[in-house]
């Protein structure tokens, strides 16, 4: 099977993976396979409708699409509708399915985007429909390099700070969002079933960085745009708040633990707080204004070839 690498982990997958970095000679930490996937597991812990977990597995369920379920944090089985399209299959196994995976390896997983920069990965949060992926854009346009699009995973073991892992040289735009800062969507595939583009990106990082500082993405009623460093409570509220599929959490019996992580990852690095107009977005001005804070790019880019 083909070897890929995403999340610093190996990964040997019977779905094909296009997009992911190849895979180095080492062993596996990852398997995907597909096989018969039960409708429910025994004796869950926790169950949350369409997903439920014991300590050592996760399932969940998606109507015409597949069962998935992650053991162990190192095995994805998927029991895959016929009809359903390889697509849709990948984009659960790596939202949905690497999510809990990685929750299962103990990894702090933020619902990020972040970039390389002199100091170490620069991550940005805030609720969809802020311009998390609009800005990650613009900052590649004026050569800051992707650690990761949507989903940051963090090592928070990792000696003397926590390191934020590569994930894959692709990012998702909305074809709207993509015209708009000049992207030629004719040429770029859709995300089936949604409105998203992919978008191929030149500039990666593919080594762990220490984590520097979170940015969080919010909008005001004032004309100007304003960055502030966050104290005391809010900026635990602001990491945990911001974990990718944090509802999984609870069913995986990994709340206290995400809680210490959380708290510790927000006392090491820097919280800040943007807050920008909501109409106009002033996308040029705020990543002006950010170019200040981050320093200019690491001109030692790492670019790769897509697998």
């Amino acid at each position: 099977m083909p070897l890929y690498t995403a999340y610093g982990l190996q990964i040997d997958s019977e779905l094909p993976l296009p997009g992911l970095l190849p895979g180095s000679s080492r062993p596996p930490d990852v398997t995907i396979r597909y096989g018969p996937v039960p409708d429910n597991l025994p004796d869950p812990i926790g169950n949350g409708g369409y997903f439920e977990a014991t300590r050592d597995a996760f399932l969940f369920r998606i109507r015409e699409t597949a069962r998935y379920l992650v053991i162990g944090g190192q095995q994805i089985i998927i029991d895959r509708d016929p009809d359903c399209h390889d697509d849709v299959l990948r984009t659960f196994v790596m939202g949905s399915a690497f999510g809990a995976l990685m929750h299962q390896r103990h990894l702090l997983v933020m619902h990020a985007s972040s970039i390389q920069t002199a100091q170490g990965a620069v991550l940005f949060v805030g609720p969809s429909g802020y311009g998390k992926s609009t800005l990650l854009a613009a900052l590649l346009d004026r050569g800051y390099a992707m650690l990761s699009d949507d989903v940051t995973a963090i090592d928070m073991e990792a000696v003397p700070v926590p390191l934020a892992f590569p994930s894959f040289p692709r990012m998702r735009l909305g074809t709207e969002t993509a015209v708009r800062i000049g992207r030629e969507v004719a040429s770029l595939p859709r995300v089936r079933h949604t409105d998203k583009r992919v978008v191929p990106v030149e500039h990666f990082c593919a080594e762990p960085l220490p984590v520097h500082a979170v940015y969080a993405l919010g909008v005001h009623d004032a004309p100007d745009i304003r960055l502030a460093q966050v104290d005391g409570f809010e900026r635990f509220a602001i990491v945990a708040n911001n974990t990718y599929r944090y509802g999984f959490l609870e069913t995986l019996g990994l709340r206290q633990a995400h809680f210490q992580a959380a708290s510790r990852l927000a006392q090491a690095i820097q919280v800040c707080q943007i807050q920008r107009p909501e109409s106009p977005f002033l996308l040029n001005e705020l990543v002006d204004r950010l170019g200040v804070e981050l320093g200019e790019p690491v001109k030692t880019i790492q670019q790769q070839e897509v697998s």
